[in-house]
């Protein structure tokens, strides 16, 4: 299972939550809802959040940057390590 996070580059949360996955070897995809439309509207009317970040992992959501949370999440499923995704690196981005 691999991480995603929908974030905005002047968050400090969305920051301070990519900076922990990094440490932690976590892979993830980041999406950045400021320059991307349809992943805005994916974030309000899809997970039904208007806030940043939001981490999907699997079913499970957390919003906002809770490691307690995501250290219990990950220790009942291990993500996938490896190269952290940026929005332009994923297939069919622009």
């Amino acid at each position: 299972m691999k991480v995603k996070i929908f974030s905005q580059p002047a968050c400090p949360a969305c920051n301070d939550l990519k900076e922990y996955l990094k440490r932690k070897g976590v892979e993830y995809e980041d999406v950045d809802v400021t320059a991307n439309r349809e992943a805005l509207d994916e974030l309000v009317k899809v997970h039904k959040v208007r806030v940043t970040p939001l981490l999907i992992f699997g079913d499970r959501k957390i919003i906002g940057f809770d490691p307690i949370e995501i250290d219990k999440m990950f220790a009942e499923n291990r993500p996938e390590t490896g190269k952290i995704l940026a929005e332009s690196d994923t297939p069919g981005s622009s």
